[in-house]
């Protein structure tokens, strides 16, 4: 085989530079528009805003798992010392330190909680369930818990994010060794802080209903929607000039089985989930399912199987699919629409028991999405895309699939 050079950082842009704050306007004038017209349309419909809390909710719940699957993507590769991942690892790195922002994104669930959560009914008080839960579903314990997930996960965020940053004036290896040392603890702190905050966050609107799997439904979700905005964000840096000579086919490949790989996990975990309530067939429990299964829910069940799992598995199952551009473009925003789906289909019936989609739901989602982005555009700004003297970035930028 022919010595092909290593690419440089000198044959690229590696800056957001004038980019950043066309991006950065943009996308904070959609995000308020959005919100704003969301937040009036709720305000037309008369119902003490309860429609607008479950639109808010899905699409907060959505752009939350994102950064968490940021968060815990860091954590993985620097417990695992991979090397492939060093040349995007920065663009994971401001993603999952946006916590902060969500942590005040997050201000209007807990305002709205009275129209959204079941055990926030006045009539919740006298359900013999709700007695064994009262102490743990109440408004002042929901808010102390709420703070200390942001404060975990806004410290590892920020932490990762930082520390990075830093290396890149001094070079420190202590500083990769340090990252690495922490990571392990990171993963299971915020496996547990995620875990409940999914119970929390979705779980809780029907307080009835249960499921010890359901964190990792709402985890795996997050992670593989992640993969698919981290390939549609590269792609766009990469059409303005930006990381062309540094983040390879090679990564895009790595890309393209992440999110097949993690595309067959979430249906693993969906149909587990599902199984164990069919097969027991306790009312109590198949109830959750009975009521997204019916009136028209019972078609976005359909939708969730084959938009979330059967289409994606089967169109990034072959090396061709994950080494095509075109491809993983198209299939990073399926999954992305396939999972906001998902969560739609997860949140909306306990607000509508037939099927209804509105322009208030789109609306929602071009608010928070784009606050997100402006809030992830800001921190990009002014630092590196990438790690510039992270001890294994030559390894990454040389990296091949076997």
């Amino acid at each position: 085989m022919a010595h092909q050079r290593v690419p440089s950082l000198k044959d690229t842009e590696t800056m957001l530079s004038s980019l950043g704050p066309k991006v950065f306007n943009a996308c904070l004038v959609i995000g308020l528009i959005g919100l704003a017209a969301a937040l009036g349309l709720g305000l037309a419909e008369g119902d003490n805003l309860r429609h607008f809390g479950f639109s808010y909710l899905v699409n907060f719940a959505f752009f939350l798992s994102i950064s968490l699957g940021a968060l815990f993507f860091l954590a993985i590769m620097f417990i695992t010392k991979a090397s492939w991942n060093v040349v995007i690892r920065r663009l994971a790195e401001v993603i999952a330190a946006i916590m902060p922002l969500l942590g005040l994104l997050a201000i209007p669930v807990i305002l709205l909680a009275g129209q959204i959560y079941g055990w926030a009914q006045p009539d919740a008080r006298t359900s013999h369930a709700m007695a064994h839960k009262a102490a743990f579903l109440s408004k002042d314990a929901f808010i102390i818990r709420w703070a200390i997930y942001f404060a975990i996960w806004s410290a590892y965020g920020l932490f990762y994010w930082r520390t990075s940053v830093k290396q890149d004036g001094s070079g420190d290896v202590a500083l990769t060794r340090r990252l690495e040392n922490y990571s392990g603890h990171a993963l299971v702190v915020c496996s547990l802080a995620t875990s409940l905050a999914a119970m929390d966050l979705l779980m809780s609107i029907d307080f009835l209903w249960f499921s010890t799997i359901f964190g990792v439904y709402y985890w795996t979700g997050g992670f593989v929607t992640f993969f698919a905005v981290l390939t549609l964000i590269t792609l766009g840096l990469q059409s303005t000039g930006r990381l062309t000579k540094i983040v390879s086919m090679e990564h895009y490949h790595d890309y393209g089985k992440l999110m097949f790989g993690f595309t067959f996990f979430w249906g693993y975990i969906a149909f587990s989930q599902y199984m164990l309530y069919w097969y027991a067939n306790i009312p109590e429990e198949t109830a959750w399912y009975m009521l997204r299964s019916e009136n028209g829910w019972g078609w976005v069940a359909l939708a969730v199987l084959f938009g979330t799992f059967l289409a994606p598995f089967c169109g990034l199952l072959s090396v061709q699919a994950k080494r095509n551009l075109g491809m993983m473009a198209f299939w990073a925003a399926w999954i992305i629409v396939a999972q906001w789906v998902n969560l739609y289909w997860v949140v909306m019936p306990e607000f509508s028991h037939s099927f209804t989609i509105s322009i208030m739901d789109l609306a929602a989602f071009f608010g928070v999405g784009g606050i997100w982005l402006a809030g992830i555009t800001r921190l990009a700004m002014g630092t590196s895309l990438v790690p510039l003297k992270d001890p294994r970035l030559e390894e990454s930028l040389r990296f091949e699939n076997v």
